[in-house]
């Protein structure tokens, strides 16, 4: 079975890539910092292994990737107004 690694996949894209690699029978990790809320379905939050945290984290961020074959990278940060006003 192989390790998947979601960023953001508590967002609206990375919920729904999450449900369908658990029914493909991947182990899969989310880290998300849920700045957005959590958007996983109940049905799979016990099927996955979440991290509450920011990618940015350096730290963390490695010590999740560790044994990953595989990284979805979807984090990111939402809100043209906000990006624009704090580039």
């Amino acid at each position: 079975m192989k390790k998947v690694l979601v960023t953001g996949g508590a967002g609206f894209i990375g919920s729904h890539l999450v449900e369908k690699l658990v029914d493909k029978g991947y182990d899969v990790t989310v880290i998300d910092n849920l700045l957005r809320g959590n958007k996983i379905h109940k049905n799979y939050i016990n099927k996955i292994k979440f991290i509450f945290g920011d990618i940015r984290d350096k730290k963390k961020l490695e010590s999740v990737i560790k044994n990953r074959q595989i990284i979805f990278h979807l984090a990111a940060y939402l809100g043209v107004e906000e990006v624009a006003s704090n580039p």
